[in-house]
Parts: C-alpha cells; sequence; structure tokens
C-alpha cells in the first residue's frame, strides 16, 4: 500500500519543474515527519537519512541502492545505481552537493543535533579527495624545488579548504585562490 503511493506521488510529480518536486519531496518528508525528535538513536537517524535520499532519487526515476555509515564526525551516504552514476554526479559534483544539501535540510528539520551528511555517488567523492590530495602535493613538492607559481583546476570552496588543509604542515607553500565562483583558480605559491 505504501509503495503504491510512493509510486502515484512519482507519477504526479513527473509534469512539475524540478524545482517543484524537490521542494514537494522536502514538504512532505517534513509534513510525514512533524514531530521533531530531540535524541534520535542511530538507528532511526540512518533510517531516516536512507529514506530521505531513497526518495528524492527514486522521483527522479532511479532505482538506486543506499548505505549510510558513521565517520568521524559526519554522515557518509554512499549511493549506487546501475547505470546512472553521472548523472546523480553532475558536472564537477554539483548534483550531489544539491542533494546533500535538501538531504541536510530536511533531516536538521527533523533531528535539531544531527551531524552533517556527507552524500556520494559509488565513492566518487572520496576517490576526488584522494586525488586532490596527492596532486596538491605533488604539485607542492615541484614548487618547492623550482620556486615558481603553479595553478590547479578550478576547485569548489570545500576543495580549497581540503588543499589548504594538507598543504598547511608543509610550510613550504602557500595556497591562494584568484577570481570567484566557477571561475576561481587554485594557485599554489613559494612561501617567502
Amino acid at each position: 500500500m505504501e509503495e503504491t503511493h510512493k509510486i502515484n506521488a512519482a507519477n504526479e510529480h513527473q509534469d512539475q519543474r524540478p524545482e517543484e518536486t524537490a521542494q514537494d519531496v522536502s514538504q512532505q518528508t517534513v509534513t510525514e515527519t512533524s514531530g521533531v525528535t530531540e535524541t534520535p538513536t542511530a538507528v532511526d537517524l540512518d533510517k531516516e537519512v536512507e529514506t530521505v535520499i531513497k526518495t528524492i532519487i527514486e522521483l527522479m526515476g532511479i532505482k538506486v541502492q543506499v548505505k549510510v555509515t558513521l565517520m568521524e564526525d559526519r554522515y557518509y551516504v554512499n549511493v549506487r545505481s546501475r547505470s546512472f552514476d553521472g548523472l546523480l554526479i553532475g558536472k564537477r559534483g554539483s548534483t550531489i552537493q544539491a542533494l546533500q544539501a535538501i538531504a541536510n535540510q530536511i533531516i536538521k528539520r527533523r533531528f535539531s543535533a544531527v551531524p552533517d551528511i556527507f552524500v556520494d555517488v559509488s565513492g566518487y567523492r572520496l576517490r576526488r579527495e584522494n586525488f586532490l590530495k596527492k596532486k596538491a602535493l605533488a604539485v607542492a613538492r615541484i614548487v618547492s624545488e623550482t620556486k615558481r607559481e603553479m595553478a590547479l583546476d578550478m576547485l569548489t570552496e570545500r576543495e580549497l579548504r581540503l588543499v589548504e588543509k594538507e598543504l598547511a604542515p608543509l610550510g613550504t607553500v602557500k595556497v591562494y585562490s584568484v577570481g570567484s565562483g566557477s571561475k576561481r583558480t587554485v594557485v599554489i605559491a613559494p612561501n617567502v
């Protein structure tokens, strides 16, 4: 009976614009879970996060498997689909970021004190983080040897913080950005 309701709700939302669908999902989830829980158990929160993510993506017409894990100070949510990973990731991770923002808003409305939710698709963001750390260290080594600045690819604000955090202990280089928004270029320079 409950799955029939979800299918009917998904069919009703197909004709609407994507912004309206995401807003409706947010309102529907908040309405269904109108009671605010002060201290959720880990199992309750895991299930709620899984349900929210799965519902949003299934309203997009994509079947997924969702795995929720508590890592350090955040919930890591890994989403797997058969052939829609690229669509779920989006250009430079924009779809993942949007999905993460929506999920965080929905969960934080329901539960008062909850760690952030970090959404990933088939491990893409973890692989990207590891790649950026290695690349930043390699570029920093070259900059230290040649005493010349080098630019990295355009990075998001979060990725820039990750690179800064990785290179801070070295002390031989400094990181700064030129430009703003999506046109921001990250530069690694010798620390003079």
